[in-house]
Parts: C-alpha cells; structure tokens; sequence
C-alpha cells in the first residue's frame, strides 16, 4: 500500500517537501505526485491521491468526502506575496477604466481559493459592481493588457519584480486588513474512508509534518543555496517569502477559514459553511 502524496510545485512549499523527501523518501510506502494546487483538487476529488496541501476552498466545496490534518494549513498574515491582483490602475479607480476599456478580469485557473477570495473582496471589501471573469492560462495575465490574477511563483517574480505601469495589490494583506485575520491559502486534505494501513502511513506522515514545519527557519540558510532554486531570487528575497508563511492551523486559521467559508457562501460560491472534520490516525 503506497500513500499517494500531492506535492505542490510552488516555492511556498517546495523547502517542506524538500526536507519530508529525506524522511520520507519515494518508494515503496510513499509516492508524490506533484502539481498546482487546482490539479491536486481535481486528483483529490477522483481519488487518486490521499492526501495533498490543496486548496481551501476545495474543502468548504466538498467536505463531505474529505478530513483536515489537524495543525497544518498554508496561511499567511501580513503577506502573501505569490497572490496578487495586478491592475492598470488602482482598485478604486477600477469602475472608470473597466467603462473606459470594456472586457473580462482575467483569472489564473491554477487556484481555487485565490480565485474566490478575489472575488470576495471585489464585492464585498472593495465594494465594486460585478465584472465579466475570464479563465487565462497561468502567466498570461500580463500580455492580455487586462487586470488579472497571478499566483505561485509567477506571481512571486511579479511581486520582486514589479512590472512596469501595473498596481499590485497582495490578497493576503487585503483580508488581514479587512478581517484582522490571516488567510489560509491551503490546507492538508485527507480523503474519507481510507484503508487502516494507509491511515497508519498517513500517521507517520503527519508527525514527520509537524516536526518539519515547526523547524523550517533553521534549515532557511542550507536550504537557499540548492542549485535547484531560481536565479532571479535573491537570498533575502527567499527569506522574507519563507518567513511570510505560516504552515500551522490554530484558533486563529480555523476562524478565518470559517470566516471565508461564510463569505463565500454570501457570492452564492458555497451552498453553506461545512464542519471541520479532522484525521485522527
């Protein structure tokens, strides 16, 4: 019995599953399947994989076949960095150009939860009439001259290096300074109803997790000199990104989980906010 792992392609995850591939290697017990996080949704939905870091709004989407690893989520507070709205003007200004320059705000189809929390903030924070959405293939956003979503590290290179005349506005600062809380970006999805030897594996998994993230500040100097990293991030760039993460899933998480579930239900999103049902080993 192999547990098939999820494994996020993204820099915010990539030294969590640099240090797990040491303790738990590929092999005979353990396979990851790497990914953005709306295709590990869409592999956790058609059960082929058992557990994966995906999207929070995968899981207020469907609750009903999932559980929460206990302590752990992607969540960021005063910043985010790798999800950004990028607009020709500023948000405010935004009704007058969309009249004067009619068409879509174009969206990553890479994220869920990034593309519900803008949208919840458009309507509800930011208090702009309804636009036409536009999906665009991930990192097509700026040659389309519209606003759009970018996540990951394209929108991390965004984030370092601005590009000329575009405003960037960082979603997770937006909801901290709207709600007083951080944003969970993704949490530790389980599959329900999974065998007993693969609930034992995910066991191991989940300690070897939780000792991993409470550490990660002390592997940030080894770990940034990997060749496999990209040229164009500098070290103390990597840092203040890594160190704008928090990977655990305390009170504060889950109000603010709760919290996003409720607005999106407000945008007609979600039918309803779903219980939190967490994976006990």
């Amino acid at each position: 019995m192999t547990l098939q792992i999820g494994r996020i392609d993204y820099l915010n995850m990539w030294h969590v599953f640099h240090l797990l591939a040491d303790i738990c290697p590929e092999g005979g017990d353990f396979h990851y399947v790497p990914g953005h996080p709306s295709r590990l949704n869409h592999l956790l939905a058609t059960g082929e994989l058992d557990i994966s870091p995906s999207s929070s709004f995968e899981y207020l989407l469907r609750a009903e076949g999932y559980e929460l690893l206990p302590g752990a989520s992607i969540s960021a507070r005063e910043e985010v960095q790798s999800v950004l709205f990028l607009s020709p003007v500023p948000v405010a200004e935004l009704p007058a150009w969309l009249s004067r320059n009619p068409g879509p705000i174009c969206l990553t189809g890479a994220s869920a939860t990034s593309t519900a929390l803008l949208k919840v903030l458009w309507s509800q924070k930011w208090g702009l009439p309804e636009p036409r959405w536009e999906n665009v293939e991930p990192g097509a956003g700026l040659s389309t001259g519209r606003p759009f979503l970018e996540i990951g590290n394209l929108a991390l290179r965004h984030f370092v290096h601005p590009p000329k005349g575009y405003h960037s506005v960082d979603l997770a600062t937006e909801w901290s300074s709207w709600t007083g809380l951080p944003f969970v970006f993704a949490v530790w999805i389980v599959r329900r109803n999974l065998p007993a030897a693969t609930r034992e594996l995910l066991g191991r998994l989940q300690g070897h997790i939780g000792t991993i993230t409470a550490d990660l500040d002390s592997h940030f100097e080894a770990l940034s000199r990997l060749p496999e990293l990209p040229d164009w991030l500098t070290s103390p760039d990597l840092f203040r990104y890594w160190r704008a993460m928090s990977y655990g899933l305390g009170p504060s998480e889950q109000a603010s989980l709760a919290l996003f579930g409720e607005r999106c239900s407000r945008c007609g999103l979600l039918p309803g906010m779903p219980g939190l049902r967490w994976f006990n080993a």
